[in-house]
């Protein structure tokens, strides 16, 4: 006799609703849609319905379920909770006694069913086999049963009634899922599931799981006595899960439901204010930049300490609050927004974009085409062939034809991107600043900093945020009898919040130290008790807030050492001559850039001092300052740096990097010279405005007295501004050199197209002319 044995099912939750469908999916011949098959249900805080309660068990915001260090950037779907503004408006709202009778209005929180793989906390691409099969119910009834995972290994079931040989798609539908072999993502509505969350939580006092503890404190002003005064039962809120019956393992296409789930994303946020530029960027999967960026980030990511670097993606400002570019995170030195930026100029620029020192020009956010000069620098049209090749551009794209050019990019560039953030030594002071503040916190075991610090880059100005959201609270006496209970978690918070304050200053410190480090007599720049002064502290750091991590001194940085390159390149093919090699010329650009930001000698720090602040006279513990005309922002640009005004950066750093002895050398030559005339012809045009103005002039009535004068006084400027980047006298140029070309350019000038809306980084260098501070 053959013993027949049932298998048991491993779907642990089941909840009732009704079933639905819509397609992602580009649509376009090269990436089809697929089939999203949602089940739309209540969550609440009635428990004695079965399912809420262990809904909220397994429902939880992504930085809940997978560590953020586990996660590859294409497994990135979400933002940084505000939990300031959850527990500010958002609780208040779902416990609000005077429309206890009314339904809360909320649009559905949106939760992809996600595989993850096994033995593994990640996300998996692929659901296992699904199929449809028509079986009968416990009750008796027919249903059609689409599941995916054989019996006992099952991941999410649909079991949906066939009436009259018809589909029933409302109410008596089910959907089980196995909560050991999924995850219950929120893709949507993570701020109001956040609300719900921290209710239930609160009541059950389940914060304890590490990975739920950081955020405990935004919540602990309300008590369980305080929310048991509402009418729980009826607070519910609408949730949707969807699934991707289509993205099983015996796909073929190129889709898999990480992407799926962030098309979800992006189709519902890509227009709401909410979601941040940076954030889009990340996840867009139909932008060839935001491919080679998430590859650019993932290298970072994987790096660590064995790499000779401290460099960490903690460095990097992955959810920027606004779509400005400044860097807003006390640990992080470049951002997504800086480095998609960079990268899209690197791809797309035409060489003549950058004329010497002008602005660029050219509305990059408009180019979608890859030839010639992406498919030239990723050399596009030998690895995928002239039929593939001519199918891609930057929005449309196969998934092979988007591996070659992302392993071209990081090859030609990528890799450089990331060298750089590594061996620019400001940023590896920085980088290795923030690691040691990382691990002094962990030997303190610092449960509350370290977080706010470093979990979550937005945790930072949430923690702030919800401190004074408390304290007004407290003020307008809103929780009434429990208010002396709130006042002893506000002193908790504003306690934690004066570490954050003292890590904050503690790190600009060490990153001082560590800027100047190479300086050889260490007791100029102390006080006379042997500490860094505190001048040398303030302009260490308004040299790294107001130029070295904006996007336009990153720019030109990076992309402004790959455009000059290329010219070379250029220049060399038509003689026939060979390339130079990137590697070599980018370590003699390192060794030249970082002579002169990580100076070896008082003097070397002084004149860095009156490049980017003014004359500092004397001992530099002193900190004599007298006002100076030849600082960069005097001399180079005296505007608003925006985005497009990054070649005036370049400039300067052309002023650095001579490439001396090689064959690089001559075609940084031609092109500082030219970018020379352009400013100085800017800035002799400043001087005779000034000139104007006091004397009460017009310019047709100036003598060539006035004009020798005037012509004086810029070059002088101009001069000292010269030897402060490291020329000696006899390397100036003469007056006559700067003046002797047929047309005259002005590095002033607009460029023949002007980007939109690139306001981005508005006047944070105000504040870094610091003679004006």
């Amino acid at each position: 006799m053959a013993l027949s044995l049932s298998v048991t099912s491993a779907l642990n939750l089941t909840l009732e609703g009704s079933v639905g469908s819509f397609s992602v999916g580009s649509g376009s011949s090269t990436k089809k849609s697929v089939e999203v098959k949602y089940f739309l249900t209540h969550v609440g805080l009635d428990f004695e319905h079965g399912s809420n309660e262990e809904v909220l068990k397994h429902l939880a915001p992504v930085r809940e379920i997978f560590p953020t260090a586990d996660l590859e950037f294409d497994e990135i779907m979400q933002r940084d909770i505000d939990d300031a503004r959850v527990s500010s408006e958002l609780v208040p709202y779902l416990l609000d006694r005077k429309s206890h009778d009314l339904v809360k209005l909320f649009p559905p929180i949106i939760v992809v069913v996600l595989p993850v793989k096994p033995y593994e906390n990640k996300p998996d691409d692929l659901y296992p086999t699904v199929t449809t099969n028509i079986e009968k119910t416990p009750e008796g009834h027919e249903a059609q049963i689409l599941r995916s995972g054989v019996k006992g290994q099952e991941i999410f079931e649909f079991v949906q009634p066939l009436v009259n040989e018809k589909l029933y798609e409302h109410d008596l539908v089910r959907l089980r899922l196995n909560t050991n072999k999924s995850r219950l993502v929120i893709v949507d509505g993570q701020h109001r599931a956040m609300a719900l969350l921290a209710v239930y939580r609160n009541l059950k006092q389940d914060w304890n799981d590490a990975m739920k503890a950081p955020y405990k404190d935004y919540y602990e002003e309300w008590t369980p006595n305080y929310i048991r005064k509402f009418e729980l039962k009826n607070i519910s809120l609408p949730v949707m899960f969807c699934t991707f019956p289509q993205l099983d393992s015996n796909f073929e296409g190129e889709y898999n439901v990480k992407k799926a789930a962030r098309s979800i994303f992006l189709t519902l946020n890509k227009t709401a204010r909410q979601v941040s530029s940076s954030r889009n960027k990340l996840l867009d999967d139909n932008d060839l930049i935001a491919l080679f960026l998430r590859d650019t980030l993932s290298t970072i990511k994987k790096g660590d300490l064995h790499s000779g670097s401290t460099l960490e993606i903690s460095n990097i400002e992955l959810d920027q609050a606004h779509d400005r570019m400044k860097i807003e995170s006390p640990i992080a030195i470049s951002g997504v927004n800086h480095i998609y930026y960079l990268i899209e100029h690197i791809v797309l620029n035409k060489l003549e974009d950058v004329n010497g020192a002008k602005p660029r020009a050219g509305n990059y956010y408009l180019r979608t085409d890859l030839e010639p000069a992406a498919f030239r620098r990723l050399n596009g049209r030998n690895r995928l062939g002239a039929d593939l090749a001519d199918a891609t551009s930057r929005q449309f794209y196969t998934a092979t034809a988007g591996d070659i050019l992302t392993q071209e990019f990081r090859k030609r560039f990528g890799k450089y991107i990331v060298f750089a953030f590594q061996k620019f030594a400001p940023y590896e002071a920085h980088s290795g600043a923030v690691y040691w503040l990382s691990e002094q916190l962990r030997s303190q075991a610092n449960t509350r900093v370290r977080p706010i610090l470093f979990e979550g880059q937005g945790i930072g100005r949430t923690f702030a945020a919800h401190t004074a959201n408390l304290a007004a609270k407290i003020e307008s006496q809103e929780f009434g009898a429990d208010a002396p209970k709130l006042k002893e978690i506000l002193a908790h918070l504003m306690g934690t919040q004066k570490l954050v304050d003292e890590s904050i200053s503690k790190l600009k410190f060490e990153r001082a130290k560590r800027f100047v480090s190479n300086v050889s007599d260490k007791k100029s720049l102390n006080t006379e008790d042997g500490v860094i002064h505190p001048r040398v502290v303030d302009f260490v750091n308004k040299l790294y807030d107001n130029v070295l991590t904006t996007v336009a001194f990153q720019t030109a940085m990076i992309a402004g050492f790959f455009s000059e390159l290329e010219r070379a390149n250029l220049e060399r093919s038509k003689l026939e001559l060979n390339a130079i090699d990137t590697q070599t010329a980018f370590d003699g650009f390192m060794a030249d850039i970082n002579g002169f930001f990580s100076p070896s000698s008082p003097r070397e720090f002084k004149r860095l001092v009156e490049v980017f602040q003014d004359t500092l006279e004397g001992e530099i513990r002193e900190w004599k300052i007298t006002p100076s005309h030849s600082t960069f922002r005097r001399v180079v640009y005296r505007g608003e740096m925006q985005p497009a005004q990054w070649p005036k950066y370049k400039y300067l750093i052309l002023e650095i990097w001579r490439a001396t002895g090689t064959d690089l050398e001559k075609y940084l030559t031609a092109e500082r010279e030219k970018s020379r005339r352009q400013i100085f012809a800017s800035l002799e045009y400043e001087y005779q405005k000034d000139f104007l103005t006091r004397n009460f002039k017009r310019e047709e009535n100036l003598t060539a007295a006035d004009r020798s004068e005037i012509t004086n006084a810029a070059y002088e400027a101009f001069k000292k501004f010269l030897r402060n980047v490291g020329w000696l006298a006899t390397e100036v140029p003469s007056k006559r050199a700067l003046e002797e070309v047929s047309v005259v350019e002005d590095a002033a000038e607009a460029p023949a197209v002007e980007d939109e809306g690139e306001t981005w980084e508005a006047a944070e260098e105000a504040a870094f002319d610091m003679g004006k501070a």
